[in-house]
């Protein structure tokens, strides 16, 4: 089946299609390409794009790939030799395969220029990819698995690690705690739970200022959506012992907290207090970034962001492409 897939570049305008069905930009220049199945797995950034915009020289191979049950996602892959170990970045809540302010995009070329090949993918429902047809537990092991095929068939690779951001960081704990192909996780205010130092800490600050209690108790009395209808966390016993089973195992994971998570986060200590001994372990990296948003949205912060998940990956997994 055909499809038709423009190529947008980061500040050109929405473009307009000619009488033949291709798209033109503001310059005349066409980017966007009829696209049959073959064409879509073989697609890569046209290097026009990346010099007109003041970039420098992309250090990698990006394709796009139709896979698994109507999911699409694009291979980053390092111009020489990959890394047995590569990254796969599940989605953000409701964002697209791109990530919030393209970080996705960025964290795979970055990774990709250590030598790590990456995919970005939307999940089912998501972006470019089908509707889901079957439960959210089943669909997520699913999906992961015929991602990590797919990078495995494209670069090699052999173990993973998975990425997420809120609910994605929920998928990549998960299908972490069962799948022993995973090396390791990175968890972008994931899964942590309330503790009592947690509860004196959020509600001290709160007591000295009346219009806070007002509307804390307003609130409870029209009591909405609360967290845990908008997460996908195991039961704390749970997570404590997946978290267990994922150290023993020799699995590295990278634990980041931001300002975004205060309503459940507000401590480095409270990460050992709610998951046990394991989050102290060596396998374990923590960071806790209270003045940074949930979606990284400054971006200062998103370069600290991939500075630091950079520098983690050459310390755990070591980095074969160049620098």
């Amino acid at each position: 089946m055909d499809r038709a897939v423009a190529l947008r570049r980061p500040g050109v305008s929405a473009t307009r299609r000619g009488p033949a069905g291709a798209a033109h930009d503001r310059t005349g220049a066409v980017v966007n390409l009829q696209l049959d199945e073959k064409a879509l797995e073989q697609r890569q950034e046209l290097p026009s794009a990346r010099a007109a915009e003041g970039l420098p020289a992309l250090e990698a191979t990006e394709t796009a790939h139709r896979f698994g049950d109507g999911l699409v996602g694009v291979v980053t892959r390092p111009l020489g030799a990959a890394s047995k170990v590569g990254v796969v970045l599940l989605n953000a809540g409701l964002t697209r395969h791109t990530g919030p302010f393209r970080v996705h995009v960025d964290l795979a070329r970055m990774l990709a220029a250590q030598g790590f090949a990456v995919l970005r993918f939307d999940q089912s429902g998501l972006g470019d990819s089908a509707l889901p047809g079957k439960a959210a537990g089943e669909r997520r092991h699913r999906e992961t698995d015929a991602a990590m095929r797919l990078l495995a068939q494209e670069a090699g690779v052999e173990r993973f690690v998975l990425c997420g951001l809120c609910s994605g960081a929920d998928d990549a704990f998960h299908v972490g705690a069962s799948d022993p192909r995973i090396a390791g996780a990175i968890l972008l205010d994931g899964v942590a739970y309330p503790t009592p130092g947690f509860w004196v800490r959020h509600a001290l600050p709160r007591l000295l200022d009346f219009g806070k209690v007002l509307r804390f108790l307003l609130s409870r009395r029209n009591a909405g959506p609360s967290l845990a209808d908008f997460r996908d966390w195991p039961a704390r016993a749970d997570a404590r012992r997946m978290l267990a089973e994922m150290v023993e195992r020799d699995a590295r994971l990278l634990f980041v907290f931001t300002g975004g998570a205060y309503h459940y986060f507000n401590h480095r200590s409270q990460l050992t207090a709610c998951l046990g001994r394991a989050a102290a372990s060596p396998q374990v990296r923590l960071e806790f970034w209270r003045e940074y948003d949930h979606t990284f949205f400054l971006r200062k912060h998103r370069r600290v962001l991939l500075a630091r998940i950079g520098a983690w990956m050459r310390s755990e997994f070591g980095a074969v492409g160049s620098h």
